[in-house]
């Protein structure tokens, strides 16, 4: 009897010691986890700080010091890429009829060189010239190998809560000999904002006039129309402009030469200046 009542005490023993093993490992399985998540937690944290740190740091870059003054932001849209958006898209805002995403542009007839390449290479000079008169600019895109629909350039301009968008182009006509810079904004009639017409007119009369007075080019004046969907979207005052046309072998070698590319950024600049009163 006594040998059994001993056997039983170590089994008994054995078992509480077991318990008491397995319940151990629970808990430190629990401490474990905890501390997992608590690590993990300050990792996010310290991932969270760092992309903090980075957009202030690109917000410094983005918005000059001396931005305060004038308290502006610019939108600048470099038109077309070398690389299409798919499919198409509204006129404007609930509209019926469609267009193209984008479409490639013309080229230099002279020099072969794209439109999106020569209207990235003036919008870069433009926005330092831009930030150096104290603007904030943004760009709508800053490579020619990403595709940006029209709607996706306004949504940039409207996100933004831009003061203006300006849209850079270079023209194109089955007639060589057509030549001049122009701008082009909607009708009074527009039927997504005509209450941005008086302020795109204005905007694009005071482009165009600085800028052919800068370049010396012809100056075609302001084109209205409501096809350009990337106006139709935008709801900030917006112009389109034409700076030349690549399809005239003169003008198209000339939008290419260095003195001629600042002249252009000054006019535009100098229109910017004008519509704000500086």
């Amino acid at each position: 009897m006594g040998t059994v009542k001993g056997v039983l005490l170590v089994l008994c023993a054995a078992m509480v010691l077991a318990g008491c093993s397995g319940k151990s490992q629970e808990e430190e399985y629990k401490v474990a986890q905890a501390e997992k998540e608590q690590r993990e937690a300050r990792e996010r944290n310290e991932e969270e700080q760092v992309l903090r740190e980075e957009q202030e740091a690109r917000e410094e870059k983005t918005v000059p010091k001396d931005a305060k003054e004038k308290q502006k932001i610019i939108v600048l849209d470099p038109g077309h890429s070398a690389v299409l958006p798919e499919g198409s898209e509204p006129l404007g805002p609930g509209a019926s009829e469609f267009k193209p995403a984008d479409t490639s542009g013309t080229t230099g007839i002279s020099t072969g060189v794209p439109e999106y390449e020569l209207t990235l290479n003036i919008s870069i000079k433009l926005k330092q010239e831009l930030e150096n008169r104290g603007y904030a600019v943004l760009m709508t895109r800053k490579t020619n190998d990403i595709p940006v629909s029209c709607v996706q350039r306004a949504e940039t301009a409207n996100n933004a809560k831009a003061d203006v968008f300006v849209r850079i182009h270079a023209n194109g006509s089955e007639e060589q000999s057509a030549r001049g810079a122009m701008t082009i904004c909607i009708t009074p009639q527009n039927p997504y904002v005509p209450e941005l017409y008086t302020a795109s007119r204005q905007l694009s009369d005071c482009i165009i006039n600085k800028l052919c007075e800068a370049a010396g080019s012809e100056n075609d004046g302001v084109l209205e129309t409501d096809s350009m969907s990337g106006n139709n979207w935008c709801i900030v005052p917006a112009t389109i402009v034409e700076m030349g046309y690549m399809t005239n072998p003169e003008e198209d070698k000339l939008l290419q030469t260095r003195s001629y590319q600042e002249k252009i950024v000054q006019g535009i600049a100098g229109g910017i200046d004008d519509f704000f009163g500086y």
